[in-house]
């Protein structure tokens, strides 16, 4: 009888292991099932890819047909809405979209079209399993309140061969991680992507001069979506886009994006000599091959520089001064203080401080503090690494060191060569102007020094000032913050505050604040 309650609690273990097991893979089929219906449409049916979406679709669908729990009703609806869409907008199968809709609403009676896939086509299959289904159906297009609307200020009107700008901004309470601009050329022409990038108070761009080449209508709507792909807001659709009429020119300041000039030129068709080619190699004397024809070389206009490019080289200018940490010492420069090199004392005229007169009191002393030391002057490369991150070296020349030594040879090593790595905090900092907040590590080689004054005397002479530098090199390492302000995206003013231990034959840290700036290509 004894085994009976352990037999019933393993029985009830083993009971909620498979419910868990079952839960978890229920919850994989949904999310993989929702992913693919989001590739389906927002990157196969907006590349006119139809049969690519119809079949992610069927895979969806699969994935939640293998169990009651595999994928909720919402999610299956949701499925079954986009084979409408797909088999109306793009495959012309009315039949099968309209068993498409059927379904859709006997799984979720109150859900509507979504405005941004909705065509005549789309709505009149739509109409026709709403009358099958019951007066219960909602009407064809309804708003979903869960998806935000981006503020936009769109441009009507744009002259050819000047990129169309795009600039939307979040609503409150909105977080996106992707945006993008989906746009045709006429009213028949193929739907495209483009990427908008994060720029001040928003994201923006240009859409490509392929869209301008020629006069007419251009046609956009923009949509953002969040770390899940999910669509988090919009501006405007695919039965209602923007409209930006493209002419031979425009009256008043060509469109740009906010707080920025407007964009170059795109480069326009150029005479060719007739002459068809493949590569450069074909095309006599000083031409070259363009658009697969020979043009002269003065002839090949500069590609319009993106202003949200990533700017991935920095060079740079900085200076730095030393502010090193002195301890103190009872006899700072007695022979055996001095003889690892680490201080060394020295009078005005350059020479080395012998043995002091032990009978002159507080002579020889030095108290602990900060003192200001040596200095240095350096010229800096980095690379951006994956939107965030910088790897660099900077060489430079380092001055006021310690004079050479006449007893021993001991002097300073007036060079700076190091090598660092900075994260910044921003996602994408050098793709536009503003404030770069970033954290660094560093090492390389190089002597520091503090230098400190006191009163010296060595017996038989009368007491004199002497300089007292406490030296640490030739290796160090350090960390530190810095900022970067950016008024222009190639330019950047730097300051930092960081630290550096000093190691090697001789040890001392350092304040090192610096002052600089960089320019980026």
């Amino acid at each position: 009888m004894k085994k009976y309650p352990l037999r019933l609690a393993g029985a009830f273990t083993c009971a909620a292991l498979a419910l868990s097991a079952a839960t978890a893979h229920a919850k994989s089929s949904d999310a993989r099932a929702k992913g693919l219906l989001t590739d389906a449409l927002e990157q196969d049916y907006l590349a006119t890819n139809f049969k690519a979406a119809d079949a992610k679709l069927g895979t969806a669908w699969n994935l939640c047909s293998k169990s009651k729990d595999a994928c909720t009703d919402e999610t299956r609806a949701r499925i079954q809405r986009a084979i409408g869409v797909v088999k109306a907008g793009g495959m012309n199968d009315r039949t099968g979209a309209v068993k498409a809709f059927e379904q859709m609403l006997k799984l979720s009676p109150e859900m509507a079209l979504d405005p941004n896939f909705t065509t005549e086509a789309i709505e009149k299959a739509f109409d026709e399993a709403k009358a099958i289904t019951g007066p219960t159906a909602p009407k064809a297009v309804v708003v979903d309140r869960s998806v935000g609307v981006l503020d936009e200020k769109p441009w009507t009107e744009q002259s050819t061969y000047h990129p169309i700008p795009v600039f939307v901004s979040l609503p409150e309470g909105v977080k996106a991680t992707k945006v993008v601009a989906r746009y045709r050329i006429g009213k028949n022409g193929k739907w495209e992507e483009q990427a908008l990038k994060k720029v001040k108070g928003g994201f923006g761009g240009y859409l490509p001069c392929r869209s301008v080449e020629q006069t007419g209508s251009v046609y956009y709507f923009t949509t953002a979506f969040d770390e899940n792909l999910d669509r988090v807001a919009s501006a405007g659709s695919q039965k209602s886009p923007r409209q930006v009429q493209v002419k031979e020119a425009i009256d008043g300041r060509p469109p740009a994006l906010p707080g920025q000039a407007p964009p170059s030129e795109c480069a326009r068709p150029m005479e060719n000599s007739g002459l068809s080619c493949d590569t450069n190699d074909d095309c006599p004397g000083n031409q070259v091959c363009e658009a697969l024809y020979c043009v002269d070389r003065g002839d090949v206009p500069e590609e319009p520089e993106d202003p949200n490019r990533r700017r991935e080289n920095w060079f740079s200018l900085s200076f730095s001064p030393d502010l090193a940490v002195v301890s103190s010492a009872n006899d700072a420069c007695s022979p055996a203080a001095q003889a690892d090199g680490q201080r060394s004392c020295f009078y005005s005229n350059g020479q080395v401080v012998r043995d002091p007169d032990p009978g002159v009191v507080g002579a020889n002393t030095i108290g602990s503090g900060v003192a200001p030391g040596s200095m240095r002057v350096m010229v800096g490369y980095d690379r951006v690494l994956a939107k965030r991150m910088t790897i660099g070296a900077k060489l430079g020349f380092a001055f006021l060191g310690h004079p050479t030594r006449d007893d021993d040879g001991k002097s300073f090593l007036p060079i700076h060569a190091e090598v660092r790595f900075a994260f910044f905090l921003a996602p994408d900092p050098f793709t536009a102007a503003g404030v770069r907040p970033y954290g660094y590590v560093g090492g390389g080689i190089g002597d520091a020094n503090g230098r400190v004054t006191t009163q010296y005397q060595e017996e038989n002479r009368t007491a004199a000032d002497v300089d007292v530098y406490s030296k640490g090199g030739p290796g160090f390492a350090g960390l530190g913050l810095g900022l970067q302000y950016s008024p222009d995206p190639h330019l950047a003013l730097v300051i930092e505050a960081g630290v550096r231990q000093h190691l090697g034959s001789t040890s001392a840290t350092v304040i090192a604040p610096s002052l600089g700036f960089a320019y980026g290509l």
